[in-house]
């Protein structure tokens, strides 16, 4: 008989998730200070204008940059967990507010996979888990554990649907 235990069998986000949050987040922001760049020179050259506000719009990209970029990706990795049992595909992330999500594997509809080329070059892709009610992401997974866990859902989903169509 399986445990209920809560921390029993949880996975993690890869290492390789955050080095992929870095990269995108990069290049997000890379496209942000080019158009700051922009806006400034056209002030300057063509409108005359004193662009001192700027240097706020500046600063504020910088401090959401190092916090986009350094912080948010570890905490991410080390506090976003899950796990498939029998039943129920749990969730649990947060820091300030901690979000349990449990979802049984008899309501999903649909699971949704992608990758772009940052994570398919790290060997990753994001998995969206539809229900009626909503969806669950799960982003930055291994493609092999991934692939895995889409297969214990169907699995779980052919499963019941077989059950529904004997009785």
């Amino acid at each position: 008989m399986q445990s209920n235990h809560p921390t029993e069998n949880w996975q993690y986000l890869p290492r390789a998730s955050v080095t992929a949050e870095r990269q995108s987040v990069g290049i997000q922001y890379t496209i942000y200070t080019l158009l700051v760049g922009v806006a400034t020179f056209v002030q300057i050259k063509w409108l005359d204008l004193s662009p001192w506000w700027m240097w706020i719009v500046a600063a504020i990209l910088l401090m959401l940059f190092l916090l986009q970029f350094v912080y948010i990706p570890d905490i991410r990795q080390r506090y976003f967990k899950y796990r498939v049992d029998d039943e129920f595909l749990v969730v649990e992330f947060g820091i300030v507010v901690l979000r349990h999500v449990v979802t049984p594997l008899v309501k999903v509809q649909i699971i949704d996979t992608s990758s772009g080329p940052i994570l398919r070059r790290l060997n990753l892709m994001n998995m969206n888990v539809h229900t009626a009610s909503g969806q669950i992401e799960l982003p930055g997974l291994e493609v092999t554990q991934a692939a895995i866990l889409r297969q214990r859902i169907e699995r779980f989903a052919k499963l019941e649907e077989q059950e529904e169509e004997s009785l």
